[in-house]
């Protein structure tokens, strides 16, 4: 059973959490319920240290981050979470951001656990934590599905993967993949707000990996998508505003 079935965790926002409007950042808010689900998960006994003594480790899959205001700097926000249950090889955890005894963000996860030596995925099943008072709440009551997108695309930017990109897996971390995109949104003009935020991980890169950023418009819709040098896609990401 569950011993703490909703986690809440309070962040203040900091400056360099912040836009050039004072506004939180998307990549800083993915921070925020990154610490959220790994001490969720570490209080209910499958966190990163029980992967790390089992050879594994948790990675985020699929993200869909839907937002109706932003907080700015300063504020306080407090962040609720759950563990909703696995779906074949994903375990699914969804978020709601609050602010002010409002609720201005809703989302929905989908994370694997992959073998340190391997890199392949290992069933949830096979650590012994399928829990039946897993919380049936859905804070977006919607499938994570792979994101397509049709037509060419078109070649941004091409980059490198820094030291300073990687996490305590040696990894780039999820927050940096949504920076990378978000640079490149940002680039050429001034967009409104984002309102809905999907995104999903296809491949790992690695330290001194170069990748190219490509993207395509449909309508109020605009697709990115990271590929190594082989062609292959890293991630690709919907942003709405």
């Amino acid at each position: 059973m569950l011993k703490h079935p909703f986690g809440k965790y309070n962040f203040i926002i900091k400056s360099y959490d912040s836009d050039q409007k004072g506004k939180l950042t998307l990549p800083a808010l993915f921070h925020f319920l990154q610490e959220s689900a790994w001490d969720n998960a570490r209080l209910n006994d499958f966190g990163y240290e029980f992967l790390k003594s089992k050879n594994a480790f948790w990675v985020l899959s699929r993200i869909i981050v839907k937002m109706d205001e932003y907080p700015e700097w300063k504020d306080e926000i407090e962040i609720k979470t759950w563990p909703k249950g696995t779906d074949g090889f994903f375990a699914l955890r969804d978020f709601e951001v609050c602010s002010k005894e409002r609720i201005i963000g809703r989302v929905t996860s989908s994370w694997l656990i992959l073998d340190r030596d391997t890199k392949r995925p290992r069933k949830p099943e096979s650590f012994n934590f399928i829990h039946e008072n897993f919380i049936s709440d859905h804070a977006i009551e919607r499938k994570l599905d792979k994101i397509i997108y049709r037509g060419v695309t078109e070649e941004l930017e091409q980059r490198k993967v820094y030291s300073s990109d990687l996490d305590v897996n040696k990894h780039v971390n999820n927050a940096t993949y949504v920076r990378w995109i978000l640079d490149s949104f940002f680039s050429n003009e001034i967009k409104g707000e984002i309102t809905e935020f999907e995104i999903n991980f296809l491949l790992e890169l690695s330290l001194n990996d170069k990748f190219t950023i490509h993207t395509i418009n449909d309508e109020n819709e605009t697709y990115f998508i990271l590929r190594n040098p082989n062609g292959r896609e890293v991630c690709k990401a919907k942003i709405r505003y």
